[in-house]
């Protein structure tokens, strides 16, 4: 996935990072905690906020690409299925159950994607909480 044009900017402890995919604009922000505004780092919110612009760009593909491509197949294969003259083993018929099972994966890689970039956001904060506390407590 290629995006047009990416943009981000970092002020006061707020990161935004926006990316820019087929004439539509995803906006990730992540903010500083209040209790961690001695630890705050653009490169730390930007990565944060990176991670979550890309969930809204996956999602959005999932949604109005993938699985609208999808339904429209299934809907297509169904009204084929009943007609009269309908022959299952027929090229046609076998090239559109085939171009289902692909998007299909690639629906089910999709959504592991966006799993896994949930997941690396949560990690990627809950790391941060531990080693802030870490430092707190030793320089107390």
């Amino acid at each position: 996935m290629v995006f047009e044009k990416v943009s981000y900017a970092y002020n006061d402890g707020v990161a935004s990072y926006q990316i820019n995919y087929k004439g539509y604009q995803f906006l990730g922000v992540a903010q500083c905690h209040s209790e961690d505004m001695d630890f705050a780092n653009e490169r730390v919110g930007l990565t944060i906020a990176e991670a979550r612009a890309v969930i809204k760009v996956l999602r959005f593909v999932r949604d109005t690409e993938i699985a609208q491509q999808i339904k429209i197949l299934k809907h297509l294969y169904s009204n084929i299925e009943t007609s009269q003259f309908h022959n299952p083993k027929s090229h046609e018929s076998r090239r559109i159950r085939s171009q289902i099972r692909a998007l299909e994966r690639e629906l089910e890689a999709i959504n592991n994607a966006i799993a896994d970039e949930k997941r690396f956001v949560k990690d990627y904060i809950d790391g941060k909480d531990k080693l802030y506390k870490r430092l707190r407590a030793k320089n107390q």
